[in-house]
């Protein structure tokens, strides 16, 4: 994975070059021509350190059009020359330009693959796939099930192939060496974005909230319940487990069917939400380790409650408002014996819940940041396809109300993504700039 401390290395882009489609064939329409230009064949040492990465280029030419004969204007009853718009447009900086030729498994093998690697040494690493309506963003992420393997799905067959050779190097199960609990697992997580609210692909579509937590944290959360006995739990985003690498498949295209998609004037099944697939290699004394932690945070949550319940009432019973101040009563009844050790025991059991919640986070450290690959994560973000919100008043591209809203939503945070990896490119911690968006609040901590 780059090293976050060097300017410029956090982000590198890969350029992945589609042919046309079935329905530009049928409308034949004309193939841009590119010209892809490889790097200097040049050992990387002899290389300067800004150079060593952002190596290929793109040249693109686009077709002429029948406007291109046509040589003059008119201006406010003026005849004046027609500007002559640039028809050859340059790119340069990107880590590696795909040809039309190149499939997924090629495109993994040279893309995303590094990725993987990382996530195996512990480490965290998101691919995101940017593009228009109909670029081919979902069929590069998550695959079209006809032969052609997304990206998610060919990054769960390797770290399973991985993470089974490395037990078998280690003893495992048979041999030994490494104990069940602590047997790598891969966690699923899979939600989407959809005009602007958080969506649980695999708690049933359920809405979420992305919020902030007292660590600093950034949690992703359902509705609040509160329980018969007054135990407040908040549902977590859905997790599954999976110990096989059919299961993880089974478990992500459960998520996909209930993903939101709809039609356009240039795609008709056009993803309209940011689809974001979480893979998170764990053991299951990790998964227990987080378990036990959300049901002490419920309990810690609900001993808060009945303490500030507590003091509320007694000031209520003791203080009166005059004129927007609090003003105590002269007759007021003081604090009771009994409600003194009642605060007392609530704030001891808080105490106490605190301590074993520490104990808990320094285990989940240790086991999260060892030498291995636990914790390890691969974070597959299919954004929705980028397109013009407007609303044309004929033709293939006229929108209705809803659609206009769902280009705006996606367009937004699309720019709030922009902007966040301006920051990273530039080397800064910033965090302020993940604040544009629940798409970009959602991955802060990856």
């Amino acid at each position: 994975m780059p090293n976050p401390k060097k300017r410029g290395s956090r982000v590198s882009v890969h350029v992945r070059i589609r042919p046309l489609s079935e329905n530009e064939l049928k409308r034949g329409d004309t193939k841009l021509e590119l010209e892809i230009s490889s790097p200097p064949d040049v050992p990387s040492a002899d290389l300067a350190p800004a150079a060593r990465h952002s190596k290929y280029g793109l040249k693109l030419t686009t077709p002429p059009t029948d406007s291109d004969s046509v040589k003059t204007v008119q201006v406010l009853g003026f005849t004046v020359p027609k500007m002559v718009a640039r028809r050859d447009k340059s790119y340069r900086g990107f880590r590696r330009v795909a040809s039309e030729e190149t499939d997924n498994r090629n495109f993994f093998r040279t893309s995303v693959s590094p990725a993987v690697r990382a996530a195996l040494a512990g480490r965290t690493s998101c691919v995101f796939a940017y593009g228009h309506t109909g670029a081919g963003k979902s069929h590069t992420i998550l695959g079209d099930g006809a032969g052609e393997p997304g990206m998610y799905e060919q990054a769960s067959a390797a770290l399973f192939e991985q993470m089974a050779e490395r037990m078998r190097g280690a003893g495992g199960e048979e041999g030994g060496g490494v104990a069940a609990p602590d047997a790598p697992l891969l966690q699923v997580r899979f939600g989407e974005i959809y005009n602007g609210e958080f969506y649980d692909l695999l708690g049933g579509g359920a809405r979420c909230y992305v919020r902030e937590d007292a660590d600093g944290k950034i949690r992703i959360r359902g509705e609040t319940d509160v329980g018969t006995d007054g135990t407040v739990s908040t549902k977590e985003q859905a997790v599954a487990a999976a110990r096989l690498h059919g299961e993880a498949l089974e478990i992500v295209r459960a998520g996909i069917a209930a993903r939101k998609v709809g039609s356009s004037g240039i795609h008709d099944q056009s993803s309209r939400s940011h689809a974001v697939l979480e893979l998170e290699i764990v053991s299951q004394h990790i998964i227990d380790l987080r378990e036990k932690m959300n049901r002490l945070l419920s309990e810690k949550i609900k001993i808060g409650h009945q303490h500030d319940v507590l003091k509320v009432d007694i000031h209520a019973r003791q203080h009166v408002k005059e004129e927007g101040m609090w003003v105590r009563k002269p007759d007021a009844k003081p604090t009771t014996e009994e409600e003194y050790e009642t605060i007392a025991r609530l704030k001891k059991e808080s105490k106490a819940i605190e301590k074993q919640l520490e104990i808990i986070k320094t285990a989940l450290e240790a086991a999260t940041s060892g030498a291995g690959c636990l914790g390890g994560t691969l974070v597959f973000v299919d954004l929705a396809g980028s397109e013009h919100a407007g609303n044309a008043a004929e033709g293939e591209l006229s929108k209705t109300e809803t659609e206009q809203n769902e280009c705006r939503e996606i367009n937004k945070s699309l720019g709030a993504l922009g902007t966040c990896f301006r920051t990273l490119s530039t080397g800064s911690r910033s965090g302020s700039c993940y604040r544009g968006s629940k798409l970009t609040m959602g991955l802060r901590d990856h």
